[in-house]
């Protein structure tokens, strides 16, 4: 019969962990990929996509402020799936300790969401829409 080796935590006694935590990072901002001269300034793909938006749907704050989401937004546009769970990504806090966009830039995520929403209404990907009663501030 085999030996196996022990687990890196305790079984006994104490309430067990699970195993992954042993090696979580304590730092969420250290799993980050490092930063690339993509997610600095707006691709040109980004560029034309904004321009195709009219100006009432286009994220023109994020643009400035947040250029690599931007330009995922643009790349995953004509993919449906992608782009849902790219908002998801964006908009749902799993770590539970994230700092959230400001106002005027959740407000532009929102209107994007919905926009791409009445895009795509007839598409058969669509699960239960998490953005129904999402509200926003004018």
């Amino acid at each position: 019969m085999r030996k196996y080796a022990t687990l890196p935590f305790p079984t006994s006694g104490s309430r067990p962990r699970a195993p992954f935590m042993a090696w979580r990072p304590a730092d969420p901002a250290s799993m980050r990929q490092p930063p690339s001269p993509y997610d600095k300034t707006l691709s040109l793909a980004a560029l034309g996509w904004l321009s195709e938006l009219s100006i009432e749907v286009a994220p023109l704050a994020l643009a400035s402020k947040f250029p690599r989401i931007v330009n995922r937004l643009a790349r995953f546009w004509d993919s449906p799936q992608m782009i849902e769970a790219y908002f998801e990504d964006l908009l749902i806090d799993r770590r539970g300790n994230r700092q959230g966009f400001p106002q005027r830039i959740l407000n532009e995520l929102l209107v994007l969401a919905k926009c791409h929403r009445a895009r795509c209404k007839n598409a058969s990907f669509r699960k239960a829409d998490a953005w129904a009663s999402a509200r926003y501030n004018h």
